[in-house]
């Protein structure tokens, strides 16, 4: 009896340890729903917001950590479009007018209600004269008259949290407390910061003015040493998430993860197109030939071959994911079976090719991905690909519509050219979209025929009109439909930032300076 009543004790004590190492363990914490724990290489040496070098030094990975949870901005860029989030904006119809009113409801961590004197603070930096001609206060409201472009101006209040002017008015890095610096008005709050473990946790904010929407009740930043141990945390499901404030994942990590069904890479294209293949569309009206073309394409091998680390796939839509107006089509992938079945629906075979003529500028990057497509497109052993090499004339060449099709870089300011989303590069060379000849005119395609404006002119004038949020993302959808069902270009991938995390984890928002973490995307993020 009594060795029983020790080997029973023995069990008791065996089991309360084990609970409590489970209770302990971070990678338990991350199982459950309520609390996401998060990986980063970025370490915490101060938790002073005003000591920010713009360098690892100082306070600066703290500031960007809690940019990402505690702290908000007054405007954001989620999605690819700028949202209110701290105050709604207003532009005049002639865009030279932005009215910022401060949101009802929002309040400082420590109680305080957050007011339009606090953004106004934020906002001291920027400059009369640069960014704006004059600015006033009107009950809630701060109304600048622009003498920049208003997504320029923007862009520069997004880049800026809001502070908390009862606080850090006349405050420096020198005299500062910790505990003025780590309160924002974000949906967590900052609550403890562990050195020797290499944790900082932010607990759920309950006056959070969308904490109803918010599905975890803490966040938990985990310091790792490096690339690979981060790595291996997050495929050991030691984290949720991966983040590194300004990076995505490199192209090692990538590798590393992409095989693992556990783990989701989402994806945040930018605007910046590296190389893309135009078809001359009035040369090339088949829309089956054009598709076989773009199906005999190995687009890994492409990546793999010329990509940054954070490139993502293309879709046949040419939108990228992150990219306002963005609506899911398939991601290019190469079917040679595919491709020799449309081909062959078309007339051609092995005695009767398809002649396909790419125009390829000497002296360029050009020849090198010209090399690669020859082979590539050349494996259905149903096309002929002439190589078309020009120099100095290569411009007018292409611009007089010689071409079959042509390759091309669209720069993130081309990218937003007449409609947007690249459309200069598809249209030809005389269009009513443009006042004088347009220089890149790749696709060839028409605005206008004898019959007034083309089914693509008229989704473009809706696009370059739109007047409304809900107006663009109804054009734009449009135009990537059009874009599918007549394959008028194909981007070869996009340039971009790749993420990883937790395949339980959906909802995410991104933005653009943070990326995969930051306030708004609490409203949507859950773990399965």
């Amino acid at each position: 009896m009594k060795k029983s009543s020790i080997f029973i004790a023995a069990m008791l004590v065996l089991v309360i340890v084990c609970i409590g190492l489970v209770a302990c363990n971070p990678k338990d914490e991350s199982k459950q729903s309520s609390i996401l724990v998060v990986g980063t290489t970025m370490t915490v040496d101060t938790l002073n917001r005003l000591d920010t070098s713009g360098s690892a030094t100082g306070g600066y990975y703290f500031d960007k950590i809690a940019s990402s949870v505690s702290q908000i901005a007054a405007v954001s860029k989620i999605d690819g479009e700028y949202v209110g989030v701290d105050c709604d904006y207003a532009l005049s119809e002639d865009g030279k007018t932005l009215m910022l009113t401060q949101k009802d409801g929002y309040k400082w961590h420590d109680g305080e209600t957050v007011t339009i004197d606090d953004v106004e603070f934020t906002l001291k930096d920027l400059k009369a004269g640069e960014d704006y001609e004059s600015i006033k206060k009107i009950g809630n409201s701060l109304v600048y008259e622009l003498c920049t472009p208003s997504y320029t101006f923007l862009a520069k209040v997004s880049d800026k949290t809001v502070m908390p002017k009862h606080l850090l008015d006349g405050k420096t890095k020198d005299t500062v407390t910790d505990e003025q610096s780590v309160v924002g008005a974000g949906p967590f709050k900052f609550s403890s910061i562990d050195k020797a473990a290499g944790t900082i946790t932010f607990e759920k904010f309950a006056d959070y003015p969308k904490a109803n929407a918010v599905k975890f009740d803490k966040v938990i930043f985990k310091q790792y040493g490096n690339q690979e141990v981060l790595t291996l945390a997050l495929k050991n499901g030691e984290i949720d998430l991966a983040f590194d404030y300004g990076k995505g994942l490199t192209s090692d990590q990538i590798s590393a993860l992409s095989s693992q069904s556990d783990i989701k890479l989402v994806s945040q294209a930018t605007k910046q197109v590296p190389k893309v293949m135009f078809f001359n569309n009035q040369k090339m009206t088949n829309a089956n030939v054009k598709r076989a073309i773009a199906l005999s394409i190995d687009y890994d091998k492409i990546r793999s071959t010329f990509a940054s680390a954070g490139a993502a796939p293309s879709r046949e839509g040419f939108v990228g994911e992150g990219i306002f107006g963005y609506k899911e089509t398939p991601v290019w992938t190469r079917n040679l079976e595919k491709a020799k079945e449309l081909l062959t629906s078309e007339g051609y075979s092995q005695s009767n090719k398809f002649r396909f003529e790419l125009l390829v500028r000497a002296g360029s990057d050009d020849t090198q991905y010209a090399s690669l497509l020859k082979t590539q497109i050349e494996e259905s052993g149903l096309v002929d690909v002439v190589l078309v090499e020009k120099g100095s004339d290569w411009q007018e060449y292409y611009q007089a519509g010689n071409h079959m099709a042509s390759l091309a870089k669209i720069t993130a300011k081309g990218y937003d050219f007449e409609a947007g989303y690249g459309t200069r590069y598809t249209l030809a060379t005389n269009t009513s979209m443009l006042d004088m000849k347009n220089p890149v005119a790749h696709g060839q395609l028409l605005v206008e025929d004898e019959h007034g404006l083309t089914e693509y002119g008229k989704i473009l004038y809706a696009m370059k009109n739109a007047a409304t949020s809900e107006e663009l993302t109804t054009a734009v959808g449009e135009y990537q439909d059009y874009v599918v069902k007549n394959v008028i270009c194909v981007a070869l991938f996009y340039d971009g930032t790749t993420y990883g995390a937790s395949a339980k984890l959906d909802g995410f928002k991104l933005d653009s300076a943070s990326g995969i973490l930051n306030p708004s995307t609490f409203e949507t993020l859950v773990k399965h």
